[in-house]
C-alpha cells in the first residue's frame, strides 16, 4: 500500500510540475495571486480563531483572578496569550508579506558564480552563445576609419 501511495505522490508531483511549465505566465500570475489571497484569508481566520479562544481563556482567568492562588496561572496564561498573538502575527506576516524570490536571490547568485570543473579543472562558463550586433558595427567602423 505504501508503494502505491509513493508512486501516486510522485506521479501527481510530476503532473503538477508539467502543468505549471505549460501554463501561460498570465495564468501563473493569477494562480499565485489566488494562492496568496487564500493564504491571507487562512491566516486571518486562524488569527481570529486564536484570539477568540484566548479571549475566552482570558475571561475565565479573570474570574479566577480574584483568588490569589490562581494569580500565577493568570500571569502564565497572559504570557501565553501574548506569545500566541505574536506567533499569529508573525505567521500572517510570513504568509502575506515575504518575497521568496528575494530570499533565494543569494542562492541563485552563488549557483551562477559556481565553478564547473572540466578536464583541465579550469573555470568553465556555461553561458549561451550571444551574437551581438554591436561587435559587427565596431568592426565596420574600424574598417571604414582605416
Amino acid at each position: 500500500m505504501s508503494k502505491k501511495v509513493l508512486i501516486g505522490a510522485l506521479l501527481g508531483g510530476l503532473a503538477t510540475a508539467a502543468a505549471w511549465k505549460l501554463m501561460p505566465n498570465e495564468k501563473k500570475t493569477a494562480l499565485k495571486q489566488r494562492v496568496n489571497d487564500t493564504a491571507t484569508d487562512l491566516a486571518d481566520r486562524t488569527t481570529d480563531y486564536a484570539l477568540d479562544a484566548l479571549d475566552i481563556v482570558d475571561a475565565k482567568m479573570a474570574e479566577a483572578e480574584a483568588d490569589d492562588k490562581f494569580s500565577g496561572v493568570v500571569d502564565s496564561v497572559k504570557g501565553a496569550k501574548a506569545k500566541a498573538k505574536q506567533t499569529a502575527s508573525h505567521l500572517a506576516d510570513r504568509l502575506t508579506n515575504d518575497d521568496f524570490d528575494e530570499e533565494t536571490a543569494d542562492i541563485r547568485q552563488e549557483l551562477a558564480n559556481a565553478a564547473h570543473p572540466d578536464d583541465n579543472d579550469d573555470r568553465v562558463v556555461d553561458d549561451d552563445i550571444v551574437i551581438d550586433a554591436t561587435d559587427q558595427a565596431d568592426d565596420k567602423d574600424q574598417k571604414t576609419s582605416k
